[in-house]
């Protein structure tokens, strides 16, 4: 049984428009890009979310969109797809690991509160409370979050797949403010582990 492991950058995080699940049509497309700009989200209430694309990775924050710069609430999904080896040497591939390398300045104010697995359309993977511990994943994001010496391998989250893929797999993951002010999370990388071990 051979063992692919596929990443992909944390700045290549794709920002879901609030409203896109139900756009079908003129209308309902238009208003899902009402407001929402690219990296930009609104999330109502004076409360929008940024994704800003870094060298080493890609930093989210929810901020106060009006004149001051109150504590703000709200959440939003990010995009990652995984290169898929779905098949390999006539072997099809088991999805056996997800794993994100990420860090916050406060999980307390901003944290990863859902993560889904998809294989095309077929979700393979639901975490919708992933525990992490503070001392892992909070605080350590100081001036500048980039280190070129050495990989720090405590900030990596890991869930458990154990799942057949048939197409692409995207990693879907909820990012979630609590009256967050100039707090900030960063992804710096998204994989999955595929074992190689069956005959498709």
């Amino acid at each position: 049984m051979g063992l692919h492991r596929s990443f992909v950058h944390g700045n290549s995080a794709y920002l879901e428009h609030t409203g896109s699940h139900a756009a079908t049509g003129k209308h309902s497309v238009k208003s899902a890009f009402n407001d929402d700009y690219g990296d930009l989200i609104d999330l109502g209430g004076h409360a929008g979310a940024a994704c800003l694309r870094l060298g080493w990775g890609a930093r989210f924050v929810v901020f106060d969109t009006g004149s001051k710069n109150f504590e703000k609430s709200g959440s939003f999904w990010c995009h990652y797809a995984i290169p898929t080896p779905a098949v390999e040497d006539g072997f099809r591939a088991t999805a056996s690991n997800v794993r994100i390398n990420y860090e916050s300045t406060d999980i307390q104010e901003i944290s990863i509160s859902r993560v889904h697995v998809w294989d095309g359309n077929r979700n393979i993977f639901i975490d919708n409370s992933p525990t992490r511990s503070a001392d892992d994943f909070n605080g350590g994001i100081s001036g500048h979050s980039w280190n070129a010496a050495t990989p720090n391998l405590t900030k990596i989250w890991t869930g458990n797949i154990n799942q057949r893929v048939y197409f692409g797999v995207g990693v879907s993951i909820l990012i979630r403010a609590q009256r967050s002010r100039d707090s900030f999370l960063e992804i710096r990388s998204v994989g999955v582990d595929f074992n190689m071990g069956e005959r498709r």
